[in-house]
């Protein structure tokens, strides 16, 4: 069962066995919450993972509205889902409603991943984006061990991933924001929580970052919300003097200004699609206790993303 470990960024429920039928011996549902959701890649991976496995599980997606939130979560506690994903803008209202929460739940103050309590009742809150974060680090050949990073952005995403890199032993992360305010709310509540690691607080100006920096995140929503406009700081002065190898990371898949610009510069990048598999993975793991297929789960994601962009050159 996944959080089995001793690493707080994929720890689950230690001795939670999961139910995967009804009474009935039907196959309890299982699915994605957003507003929107039309485009969510999920249904995809997921259900190629239960088939893999053999089962008859049919992973879907619900359009619902933050005011229709609470009544679906009633509805799917009465029938008995076997788990959901939410996705925005649920996520907050995801913490809020668990009963009980994972310590990466906690820390990133965000649940995507829900399940019902057998014991207790109520939902069981986790968040797979901070060890899915994680673990596709080493796909680029690097570790945050003792190393420098910087995240820009200050909302749940930069949480999750301020987590994950000090969970993964990262020295010194600074995180760069528009608003320092949000920034050192983060800071506030997550320094003593990670004692190992150094968190700070800067502004847009790369001047201000750390100079051994190896690893820059993008944890801000541009490249959802404005893909034509070029991101607001340059490859280049994110990359500053250092002359060491540095991974740029965009937590959006896609060819997004961000990931434009630095590949422009012929610098390493990595976007956000092997993280959607892996912490679909991770979740597909807590709700069932079988290892999840993440090669055949990003095969039938990148599948799908293929003949989406397919359709837009046709």
């Amino acid at each position: 069962m996944t959080g089995a470990g001793a690493n707080l960024a994929t720890q689950t429920w230690p001795g939670l066995k999961p139910r995967l039928y009804r009474a009935d011996g039907s196959p309890r549902p299982v699915g994605v919450l957003g507003f929107p959701v039309k485009h969510s890649l999920s249904p995809s991976f997921q259900n190629a993972a239960f088939a893999w496995h053999q089962l008859p599980h049919r992973y879907e997606k619900w359009e619902i509205s933050p005011s229709e939130f609470a009544a679906f979560l009633e509805k799917a506690r009465r029938e008995d889902f076997l788990g959901l994903n939410l996705t925005v803008p649920h996520k907050l209202s995801g913490w809020e409603i668990s009963t009980r929460r994972t310590p990466a739940a906690e820390a990133a103050g965000a649940v995507n991943t829900l399940l019902l309590d057998e014991e207790a009742g109520g939902w069981l809150g986790h968040n797979t984006d901070v060890g899915g974060f994680l673990e596709t680090l080493p796909a680029a050949g690097y570790s945050p061990a003792g190393k420098s990073a910087v995240i820009i952005g200050a909302g749940g995403a930069a949480r999750a991933v301020v987590y994950a890199l000090a969970s993964g032993g990262a020295a010194t992360l600074n995180i760069a924001n528009r608003t320092p305010e949000r920034a050192r709310a983060i800071v506030n509540d997550l320094q003593p929580l990670l004692p190992g690691a150094v968190l700070r607080v800067s502004g847009l100006d790369p001047a201000q970052w750390p100079v051994d920096r190896s690893l820059i995140v993008n944890a801000t929503s541009q490249g959802v919300l404005e893909p034509d406009r070029p991101f607001p700081i340059p490859a280049r002065d994110m990359r500053g003097p250092n002359s060491d190898p540095v991974l740029f990371y965009d937590l959006t898949y896609g060819h997004t200004p961000f990931i434009r610009g630095v590949r422009a510069e012929d610098y390493s990048a990595l976007d956000g699609l092997l993280m959607l598999i892996y912490q679909g993975a991770l979740a597909f793991e807590t709700w069932t206790g079988l290892a999840a297929p993440r090669e055949e789960m990003l095969a039938a994601a990148r599948a799908v993303v293929a003949e989406r962009l397919k359709g837009k050159t046709s």
